[in-house]
């Protein structure tokens, strides 16, 4: 279960760097190779863009069935406690803390149960064949 949940992360951020190089590449390195932009206004647009980036990580999980990667790897978001689809103020709390993203994935490796999981009170399991 634990290789399933690393290869569906590794999709979403896979998916979520691709996303995220669109915008880097129009307003930050285009500006910059042309030499259009001054160095101050790089980092102001180059943390707007990793924001951007954080943003889309944190709400990956806004559809119902989850994110994409999960999708592909046939898993689903559940409350702890009734074993229903997780709700989607959990979805997003669960990825609030993707912020300490080097924490998270050690926690991942360690316990099969990343930090977010723990606070909002989900797990991640197979779906079901219903």
């Amino acid at each position: 279960m634990n290789t399933k949940r690393i290869v569906a992360g590794l999709i979403d951020f896979f998916i979520i760097a691709l996303i995220y190089e669109i915008p880097f590449a129009i307003f930050v390195m285009l500006p910059l190779i042309t030499g259009q932009i001054s160095s101050d206004i790089v980092i102001e647009r180059a943390l707007y863009c990793t924001l951007f980036a954080l943003f889309l990580l944190i709400f990956k999980d806004i559809f119902k069935n989850g994110s994409i990667g999960k999708r592909i790897m046939k898993l689903e978001i559940v409350d702890s406690k009734t074993q229903e689809k997780a709700l989607l103020t959990k979805r997003i709390l669960r990825n609030v803390t993707w912020v300490l993203s080097f924490i998270e994935v050690i926690f991942l490796i360690a316990s099969d149960k990343r930090i977010g999981d723990r606070i909002a009170g989900t797990e991640v399991l197979e779906k079901n064949a219903n």
